[in-house]
């Protein structure tokens, strides 16, 4: 199983589930076993006062929290809906591979005896994508949902816009997603050839809240993120007069990479700024919400006697500190709604943002220093969970960004080092990161992804003590059969297959 229970006990024995089975307990926690187990199984699962799977709810237990056991029939216990669902994953992970399609075989639904007692190590566990950089269609993320909560993820970070494309619905300001979601055409790599086709896509406000519906279904909250004061590119070309002034767009961005493009963070633009938060609001309802505000440059600010005016009105040292204002009166902002804003650990550049959390990304000693300094963290360090950096060294591998992280890598990843116990308290948990701009389509998202989210799915939920990358890789080796049954584009340990390469064209290889 992956991610690895925290206790399991092998009994003697099978359990064959009956084409009759029948689920008892709660009617909410009832609905749970027939959303997640049915479609594969064929299973009506129709309610009983004694069923072959029996759940019940137990408050002394964590809400993540689940003891499952199988033996004469099936009896989960969990704290809460979220260990029904945990537990549930459990499940199908111990049925036959063929169980976890949407169809199903028709293949004996054999089940070994066991008892299981589990709950996950870290509260946030989670993965972010990249929908800007190449649009994913709407499909495509209900399968990205169903596939996270399989690992017990439980977080679904959304990274909405950016330079090459804004993807929210704004019916405010509608030029956002009319004008900002298309770019003329993409260029592989920097510097790299050019494809000559657009590119775009946005999803509507109603599509998304869908998607937070049915994520939250599987235990998954998608915390969206709204991308300000940098990387705003794509923004600026659908209202020009955001920009600083004397710097208009002329399209939405093409290239990878860092663009000096800012708002002015004048009071107009804050008000655009708020009033797509204000939007964002009422479709996700997660408490953080994601501001981004990573690699946004000071040269516009500093070389703008507009922003310097600005900045000398708000009472800051010089222009180059706009963006920490900006961030203060959007945490701010967020907390009057009883939200949270989590950043890039770049908010925390001219010292803690008290109230907010940080996302560290730099490495993980942008975590300790935000945590020591008393701010929640989350530990995405680009040295272990960027999972857009080449898998291996091997010269087939498809184009990337560049760097290694080996599957092994991901595995060896520990949250809490260089932590005192107070410190550690104050980490979330983890998240890895799929950035798109090599990753055209799910497929090529799946091959980056799996399995080093297998790995990092199990750094997230599983007790760290013994652990073991050669244990680990025999689950591995077994956990695959489960992906090929879902269809999905993994990477194999030792090395891409055929049509997985690179090739000789525009994804070859070339650093």
């Amino acid at each position: 199983m992956i991610p690895a229970p925290r206790s399991v006990h092998e009994l003697e024995g099978e359990l064959v589930l009956p084409a009759g089975a029948t689920v008892s307990g709660p009617p909410e926690a009832r609905a749970v076993v027939r959303r997640l187990l049915s479609p594969g199984t064929g299973l009506a699962l129709e309610a009983a006062d004694r069923g072959t799977l029996d759940v019940a709810l137990d408050d002394s237990l964590g809400e993540e929290a689940y003891r499952l056991e199988v033996g004469d029939d099936v009896r989960i216990t969990a704290g809460g809906l979220a260990g029904v669902g945990w537990a549930v994953q459990t499940l199908r992970q111990l049925l036959p591979p063929s169980t976890l399609t949407p169809g199903g075989t028709g293949e004996a639904l054999v089940l070994p005896r066991v008892r299981i007692e589990d709950e996950p190590r870290f509260g946030w566990r989670g993965v972010m994508i990249d929908v800007c950089r190449h649009f994913m269609p709407l499909r495509d993320l209900y399968a990205f949902v169903d596939l996270l909560a399989l690992h017990k993820y439980n977080v679904l970070h959304l990274h909405l816009t950016e330079d090459q494309g804004w993807r929210f619905e704004s019916l405010l300001h509608p030029r956002l997603h009319t004008v900002g979601s298309t770019r003329p055409q993409s260029q592989i790599g920097p510097g790299g050839p050019l494809d000559g086709t657009p590119h775009g896509g946005w999803y509507t406000q109603d599509q998304l809240r869908s998607l937070v519906a049915y994520a939250a279904e599987r235990g998954i909250t998608i915390v969206p993120e709204i991308e300000f004061p940098g990387h705003v590119t794509a923004a600026l070309k659908a209202y020009p007069e955001l920009a600083v002034p004397g710097h208009r767009v002329d399209e939405v961005g093409i290239a990878p990479g860092i663009y000096d493009n800012v708002i002015s963070t004048d009071d107009a633009s804050m008000a655009v700024v708020l009033d797509v938060f204000t939007e964002l609001l009422d479709v996700f309802p997660s408490t953080f919400i994601h501001v981004g505000g990573d690699e946004a440059p000071r040269v516009q600010w500093l070389g703008s006697e507009e922003s310097t005016a600005l900045a000398e009105h708000r009472g800051l040292p010089d222009a180059g500190h706009l963006q920490r204002w900006f961030t203060e009166q959007l945490r701010d902002w967020l907390a009057e709604r009883g939200r949270r804003l989590i950043g890039w650990d770049e908010i925390c550049d001219e010292g803690p943002l008290p109230g907010a959390a940080a996302m560290a990304w730099r490495g993980p000693e942008k975590g300790v220093e935000a945590a020591r300094a008393g701010l929640d963290v989350v530990m995405a360090p680009i040295t272990a969970t960027y999972f857009d950096y080449y898998p291996s060294e091997l010269a087939e591998e498809p184009y990337s960004i560049g760097g290694l992280i080996t599957t092994e890598t991901a595995y060896g990843f520990e949250p809490l080092e260089g932590l005192d116990e107070a410190s550690a308290a104050r980490v979330l948990g983890t998240q890895c990161q799929v950035w798109t701009e090599y990753m055209p389509d799910l497929s090529r998202v799946e091959y980056m992804l799996w399995p080093r989210a297998c790995a990092h799915a199990e750094v997230a939920w599983s007790d760290p003590a013994g652990r073991s990358f050669a244990e680990f890789s025999e689950r591995l080796a077994q956990h695959t059969a489960r992906l090929d049954a879902l269809g999905v584009n993994h990477r194999p340990e030792s090395g891409p297959l055929p049509h997985q390469q690179g090739g000789t064209g525009v994804f070859r290889r070339i650093n």
